[in-house]
């Protein structure tokens, strides 16, 4: 995940509602300052930000709606 100012592995379960190629050029909300955690065996640093809907079988991942710098800070 290229955060601008660096790159990060970050490890979720999107798998099912995400291909590599669909979130290649995504600008999505991620959560940076979390402590690394070990899941699945590899090192994640940080966390995406997704909806679900309410029976559990949609996902959306969070995006921004303009055109912001890699690694803008959400307020």
């Amino acid at each position: 995940l290229d955060l601008g100012y660096e790159r990060r592995t970050i490890v979720s379960g999107i798998r099912e509602a995400y291909t590599p190629e669909d979130l290649e050029g995504m600008r999505i909300i991620v959560i940076c300052n979390l402590k690394p955690a070990t899941i699945r065996g590899v090192q994640s640093k940080g966390m995406l930000l997704a909806a679900e809907t309410p029976d559990g079988e949609g996902l959306a991942l969070l995006t921004v709606d303009r055109d912001i710098p890699l690694g803008a800070r959400v307020r």
